[in-house]
């Protein structure tokens, strides 16, 4: 598979930092270009114009660089979102803030979305782990937005099984708003309505 060396100007803190930053973003390059499946660590190593066994000193394999990829774009959407959500004023402001701000990242960086979409029905045991590092986190924003609904008054007391099942129906439904972003993604006034639309309806469901 023949590749173009990127080079990409950074300045990181050392010199192990400025391998891997570019080790990633060569990485990240080629997956979004050719499928994770369709990428070698050679073709990595190539874009860097390193050798592979400079590679192996930092990554053991290449589904190792994709989930440190991940990783970091993940933690730029939840970052993003838990600033969007301290914003709101509300709970159910906080709601919307969440889902409508995590679409519109997710919408930026549409290509790499979709790629981990196609891993996660090719490879199911792969997309799970990847799935289940950013369920984690969206589950602690979630609860902690039920948490200062409760003790606002906004929302009434549930219990525990209730927190979870309403934090399992919201990822639901925010995973079908995405999947509906991937296959058309021509209509984003129609998937921030249905985002309104779902904010509303659990908070007046679950109000005090």
């Amino acid at each position: 598979m023949a590749r173009t060396t990127l080079s990409m100007p950074i300045s990181p803190q050392t010199k192990e930092d400025a391998i891997r930053e570019n080790v990633m973003r060569a990485a990240q390059h080629l997956f979004q270009q050719h499928g994770l499946n369709n990428v070698t660590l050679e073709d990595v190593a190539r874009a860097i114009g390193k050798g592979k066994s400079t590679l192996y000193y930092y990554y053991k394999s290449k589904e190792e660089i994709f989930m440190a990829v991940m990783d970091r774009e993940i933690s730029e959407v939840v970052t993003e979102v838990a600033l969007a959500v301290k914003r709101a004023g509300t709970a159910e402001e906080k709601l919307q803030a969440f889902c409508a701000t995590k679409l519109r990242a997710l919408r930026k960086k549409l290509a790499l979305y979709s790629l981990v979409c196609s891993e996660m029905f090719s490879n199911a045991e792969f997309g799970c782990t990847m799935r289940q590092r950013y369920l984690q986190r969206e589950s602690k924003l979630l609860k902690d937005i039920l948490a200062f609904g409760i003790e606002t008054g906004e929302i009434r007391t549930l219990s525990s099984q209730e927190q979870e099942a309403l934090v399992f129906i919201m990822l639901s439904g925010l995973n079908g708003l995405e999947l509906e972003m991937v296959h058309n993604s021509n209509s984003p006034s129609k998937q921030d309505f249905a985002i309104s639309m779902l904010a509303r309806v659990l908070i007046h469901g679950i109000g005090a």
